[in-house]
């Protein structure tokens, strides 16, 4: 006697897994309202807007440090009235709660950086210059990078970041060579 399989049908931008294809859909359906302009939604002057897309490449620039020590994922959120968020965002957003005025906009794949590229209108949303020209970079790992030398600086910070972890306390680890 054949045994019914269950399909497990996976969104590739949020990654929840759904015990169908029918849930999928329903889920995608969900997705494509939340990217509907509403009726009640202030149109913006392009003023507006690109000065609220230059607060949101600061507050990147911001999770950005230059300490090795504090790589790893950040989230970026910042209250904003629903008008900017769905002109700047309209078509990428993944999840909206209405009883709570909650948006979520999740970028996922081989295309997340020109995606943002052009959402931001800069190539350079993703990078922060220091003094003397120090320099730290949003990295999109499920994606291949544009510029693999910077996965290779990113191998080699987490290898110190490792290594430094190991030996806490030992003030010799600036002067070690690799």
């Amino acid at each position: 006697m054949p045994t019914a399989t269950l399909l497990n049908a996976r969104c590739s931008t949020c990654r929840k897994v759904f015990k169908n294809s029918k849930s999928l859909a329903r889920h995608k359906q969900y997705t494509q309202r939340y990217n509907q302009r509403h009726q009640e939604l202030d149109e913006l002057s392009d003023n507006i807007i690109a000065e609220f897309k230059q607060i949101l490449l600061t507050e990147i620039h911001k999770k950005l440090p230059l300490n090795f020590r504090s790589m790893g994922k950040k989230i970026v959120s910042i209250p904003c009235p629903e008008s900017i968020f769905f002109s700047v965002f309209g078509g990428y957003i993944h999840y909206h709660s209405y009883s709570k005025g909650i948006y979520k906009c999740i970028f996922r794949g081989h295309e997340t950086y020109q995606v943002l590229s052009t959402i931001f209108n800069s190539d350079q949303w993703g990078k922060k210059i220091y003094s003397q020209n120090q320099q730290t970079y949003v990295v999109c790992l499920d994606s291949p990078s544009q510029d693999t030398s910077i996965i290779e600086e990113i191998d080699l910070l987490e290898k110190l970041l490792q290594l430094s972890k190991k030996k806490q306390g030992n003030h010799n680890f600036y002067k070690e060579k690799f």
